[in-house]
């Protein structure tokens, strides 16, 4: 059981969680629309009191990447994103998303011989 906990916190080392502004939360939410060379940012979701995004870079000391979760409570962002949210309906998406629904229409809509 010890050795599972070394893992587990090994595993966990590189990602921090921090809580955000509603404006600070929306800025990282709208970011997960592009992909981009340094940072990529992906909405995560929402509970019933917080939503969260995730955002990824590569690490300045070491190898691998560092993984920040940023949270806000629903109360801080406008009433109609919060219930947005809350509906797992957010104005955003995923920028791999957006590419894995272009694979699939292109799949689709390409003709097979």
């Amino acid at each position: 059981m010890a050795g599972m906990s070394v893992i587990l916190l090994a595993g966990c080392a590189s990602t921090k969680i921090k809580r955000v502004s509603g404006d600070e939360f929306i800025k990282y939410a709208e970011a997960c629309e592009y992909a981009g060379s340094f940072v990529c940012n992906a909405y995560i979701g929402a509970s019933d009191q917080n939503a969260y995004v995730e955002s990824g870079h590569p690490a300045f000391i070491g190898k691998g990447n560092q993984t920040t979760v940023y949270w806000v409570p629903l109360s801080e962002l406008p009433k109609g994103l919060a219930t947005q949210l809350k509906n797992g309906t957010p104005p955003w998406t995923n920028w791999y998303e957006k590419i894995a629904n272009q694979n699939m229409e292109l799949t689709v809509k390409t003709p097979v011989e």
